[in-house]
């Protein structure tokens, strides 16, 4: 009975050790996992010059290189239309024309206006002919001899009024005649002269510029005929037709639309941080959604800012033939820059503080808030003028969830 109760205390004994054995090693477990929940796992960058160019990559819309509406210079109705939509067509093709038979009158009766004024200049400025002057000359003879006449009856009225044979009213009417025929002699004298000077300065002024009159009038009709036909100002395809043969159109309606797609320009909107190494003349390369590429020039780089967009306007010009491209499509342009050995950092691993930047190192795997100074961005990386050096480790993600100070495990990559 003794040996019984001391086997079966012995049995509890044991079992109780082993229990507390199982409890203790729950415990340790408990407290590692407790340790790995406490010390954070973050995702490090090393920080290395950059000794190739980066690449900055930004979308934007491709449009022809050349978009126009085309209208008449003037109303009228539509007689022709020579083209059709898609129509390939040259700088100078006439498209289209307007009925023409009243612009045409309308040249005509100008040129027989400069025509007129242009006889009527011509006859002026050779002087009088040889028989206008004879028959001058032979009116002032004849008011010479009316002069003399009316002085000879005016004497002979002077010496009868003075003997009392004619009254007074007779005597001042052969005054009266005698002084109307020499003003007469005066006036023929003088238009005499007049024709023997030759052609005067203002009647030639004034029939230049009857000519010159008339030939306005005749340049506008030529420009009323000329906008009546509508030509292409310079090649490409004609993309729309907004109106019909014999419908009646005017000054700024559309006719057709004419793009030029012998080259492309992709409008690009560039932030301030990237707008620093974009330059007039680089060379960019323009990657189309189906893996297509062609190379593009930067033609135009804003020098101030857009304030509805906040961003820089810039203009690629594609000279290349790329017929599979429509305008409208949207493109993304890759454009290298120098980076001349500096320190780049992902932008995800720059946070601001106080209107200032600053990383997270990791030193002995514990996080330094350090404050640096951020250059140009490009693309996802910042430039870093000062605050790191090649080789820094960095967090590289994630700085809301870290503090200074703390203790963290750098996550295998």
């Amino acid at each position: 009975m003794k040996k019984w109760i001391g086997l079966s205390l012995a049995a509890l004994l044991l079992s109780g050790c082993e229990r507390l054995d199982e409890s203790v090693q729950q415990l340790k477990r408990m407290e590692e996992v407790d340790t790995d929940i406490k010390v954070k796992t973050v995702k490090a960058y090393t920080v290395e010059s950059g000794e190739e160019a980066l690449k900055q990559e930004i979308s934007g819309v491709v449009s022809p290189k050349k978009e126009l509406s085309l209208s008449f210079g003037r109303s009228g109705q539509i007689s022709q239309i020579l083209v059709q939509k898609g129509s390939v067509v040259k700088q100078g093709q006439v498209l289209a024309a307007l009925d023409a038979s009243v612009f045409q009158q309308e040249v005509s009766a100008a040129q027989g206006q400069v025509a007129s004024a242009s006889i009527r200049r011509d006859q002026t400025l050779q002087g009088p002919q040889q028989h206008e002057m004879e028959t001058q000359r032979l009116q002032v003879e004849k008011a010479r001899q009316n002069a003399e006449k009316a002085s000879a009856e005016h004497a002979q009225a002077q010496i009868l009024y003075n003997n009392g044979a004619i009254s007074k009213d007779e005597l001042d009417r052969q005054a009266l005649a005698d002084k109307q025929a020499g003003i007469q002699l005066q006036e023929q004298q003088i238009r005499y002269d007049k024709l023997k000077q030759g052609a005067d300065k203002l009647e030639v002024e004034a029939a230049n510029a009857a000519v010159q009159q008339a030939n306005v009038q005749l340049t506008r009709a030529r420009q009323d005929a000329s906008d009546a036909v509508l030509k292409a100002p310079f090649s490409g395809v004609i993309a729309a037709i907004s109106q019909t043969e014999s419908e009646q159109t005017g000054p700024g309606r559309e006719v057709f639309r004419l793009v030029d797609t012998s080259g492309w320009l992709v409008n690009l909107q560039v932030d301030s941080g990237q707008i620093g190494s974009w330059q007039t003349g680089k060379k960019v390369t323009v990657r189309a959604a189906d893996g297509t590429e062609a190379e593009g020039v930067v033609t135009f780089v804003a020098p101030v800012l857009d304030p509805a967009t906040g961003t820089y306007p810039v203009e690629v010009m594609i000279q290349e033939q790329t017929d599979h491209w429509r305008g409208g499509m949207t493109v993304t342009c890759v454009y290298e820059v120098k980076t001349n050995n500096s320190l780049f950092v992902p932008v995800s691993s720059v946070g601001i503080a106080e209107e200032s930047y600053y990383v997270m190192k990791i030193v002995d795997n514990t996080l330094r808030k350090e404050p640096v100074t951020v250059g140009n961005l490009y693309g996802t990386f910042y430039e870093v003028l000062e605050g790191v050096e090649p080789g820094d480790e960095i967090v590289s993600s994630g700085l809301s969830y870290v503090v200074a100070g703390e203790v963290v495990k750098v996550a295998d990559e």
